[in-house]
């Protein structure tokens, strides 16, 4: 089996007696976090695939009265470092890429440069100039995982926007709706 690295945004603030119950549930292999972007629970979660992976550990978040996973925390900033871990090459050659001296020119230029002088980008603008100009066997696998995660995500925030909706014949209803899926 596969150990697949991920993180969830819960609906809110975790207590400590939660956080035992969550180790409880199944959650041994995760790390409960809360701050200013919220409550988070980073996983190193072993399975057959990355959407299994993902879909038992909302199943055990889930045993846990009152807490649900409600997204999935997609990075999207990247530095060289992770562009070269992304697509599977070295960080030198993501420089190269970056700076025009390899490969046919047109890198998207960085999003932001920070007071400290380094560059950030954003992945899905990256993306597409990987797709069109490099062809990674690793990078393929990196792709998938950023779908499925992204497929995740939007899952998780349809059943929470569900689960939120007041109006009982909304919430049937929609819920049929999501059942034809």
């Amino acid at each position: 089996m596969t150990t697949y690295e991920f993180t969830l945004r819960l609906n809110r603030e975790v207590t400590d007696t939660e956080v035992e119950a969550l180790y409880e549930a199944g959650c041994d292999d995760a790390a409960v976090e809360t701050g200013p972007l919220g409550a988070r629970i980073d996983f190193d979660r072993e399975a057959p695939s990355l959407a299994e992976a993902i879909a038992s550990a909302v199943r055990d978040i889930e045993k846990v009265p009152g807490l649900r996973a409600i997204g999935v925390v997609c990075d999207n900033m990247v530095t060289l470092r992770d562009i070269a871990e992304r697509s599977g090459v070295d960080r030198e050659a993501v420089r190269l890429w970056a700076t025009g001296q390899r490969g046919p020119g047109g890198f998207p230029p960085p999003t932001l440069i920070t007071t400290g002088g380094e560059k950030v980008w954003d992945w899905q603008q990256i993306v597409p100039w990987i797709e069109q100009h490099q062809h990674h066997v690793a990078y393929e696998r990196g792709r998938a995982d950023a779908r499925i995660m992204g497929t995740a995500n939007r899952v998780l925030a349809a059943r929470d926007a569900l689960m939120s909706e007041p109006d009982d014949t909304v919430r049937q209803e929609f819920g049929r709706l999501l059942e034809d899926a």
